[in-house]
């Protein structure tokens, strides 16, 4: 049968190919697409001859072809903030009404055959997340990572032009995250949120922002470590990602340090007790694909797609903040490098190359 990833990837594939061949009509004010789609085929072509999960190489290796599309954003002047806005909304209304039909209403009729699709087609999961001695409820949507990127747009759009309805989508998203029980989003968002007020105020308002910020800062660290678990190292997901490392170290060796073991590459991790292909802690994954002369590289070029200093200087310093933070999030969470992940990475190539700060004439409505 046809592979439904293959599938899936296959748009993407076609405007690879449209932009190769009609390369004069695309403006290419960047290389970095194919700089990340080569180190993608090196580390698929390397998976062939290593213990790897092969239909996961696959997909990690399509999901760079979301890159390229940055020329046809670029050519036909597309607006991604207002396609992420309202992506962003209809995920979070979404949610919304599944953890009514799952949890609040769970007597339903519907609700035994919803929550089979959760379970079947990994929707989404519901449970305990532990972060005091009591636990709290999660209800995780699989792409509830993507949010991060319309929470910042609608904190933006508040501050820029003080329209409650902003704020209120604003508070939607934040809500729909912090349901999820996702702590390093969470985290992400609260850290991106100080960054945006900070960068959208004067000079003597950062002052005072940053007087009142810091000791709240301080509070919010103590309070953690002294009444909750989330810095445990015996908590579970901590405990499970420590043993993934260690594992990782104990794995290294010459040549899987130079050269790594391909895409979706199985090792033996004592945090799990099992062989993983996949893990938590994005940056040890990479590491172990593409080794330590690749991986380097490949985060160089996706943070880095200009060398014009300019670009990442004035207005665009709060997109390379705001970028920073979700790929440090990606440290310790699977967020980075799928299909959402490399949509913010698109976003964020948007606005350093400055292919969207246009007037609202130029840019295709959707």
């Amino acid at each position: 049968m046809f592979p439904t990833t293959l599938f899936n990837k296959l748009i993407y594939l076609i405007i690879v190919v449209f932009v190769v061949i009609n390369h004069k009509l695309y403006r290419l004010n960047t290389i970095s697409p194919f700089i990340v789609l080569f180190i993608f085929l090196y580390g698929y072509v390397f998976s062939f001859f290593n213990f790897v999960d092969k239909e996961l190489a696959l997909q990690f290796f399509l999901s760079a072809l979301v890159l390229f599309l940055i020329y046809p954003i670029s050519r036909y002047r597309i607006d991604i903030d207002k396609i992420a806005k309202i992506s962003g909304f209809a995920m979070a209304v979404y949610t919304g009404i599944s953890l009514l039909i799952v949890v609040v209403f769970m007597d339903l009729p519907i609700s035994a055959p919803y929550y089979m699709f959760f379970s079947n087609y990994s929707a989404g999961s519901n449970g305990l997340r532990e972060f005091a001695e009591e636990g709290s409820l999660s209800f995780h949507m699989g792409t509830v990572p993507f949010l991060y990127l319309p929470y910042c747009l609608f904190v933006i759009s508040y501050l820029d032009k003080r329209k409650f309805r902003s704020l209120l989508c604003a508070i939607i998203l934040f809500i729909t995250v912090f349901i999820s029980a996702s702590r390093g989003l969470i985290l992400s968002c609260l850290i991106a949120t100080i960054a945006i007020i900070f960068f959208k105020s004067s000079l003597k308002n950062k002052i005072y922002f940053l007087s009142f910020t810091i000791p709240l800062v301080i509070l919010l660290i103590f309070y953690l470590l002294a009444a909750t678990n989330v810095f445990d190292s015996k908590e579970e997901s901590n405990s499970v990602k420590i043993g993934h490392f260690e594992s990782f170290i104990e794995h290294l060796n010459f040549f899987n340090f130079f050269l790594g073991e391909g895409l979706a590459s199985f090792y033996y991790s004592k945090g799990s007790q099992t062989m993983k292909a996949h893990t938590e802690i994005t940056p040890l994954d990479m590491l172990r694909y593409f080794g330590f002369i690749l991986t380097p590289i490949l985060y160089l070029v996706i943070i880095l797609p200009t060398k014009k200093i300019a670009s990442y200087l004035g207005d665009n310093v709060l997109y390379v903040v705001l970028f920073l933070i979700y790929v440090a999030n990606s440290f310790t969470n699977p967020t980075f490098f799928n299909s959402y992940g490399l949509l913010l990475a698109l976003w964020y190539w948007n606005k350093i190359l400055n292919v969207s700060n246009l007037s609202s004439e130029q840019t295709v409505q959707v």
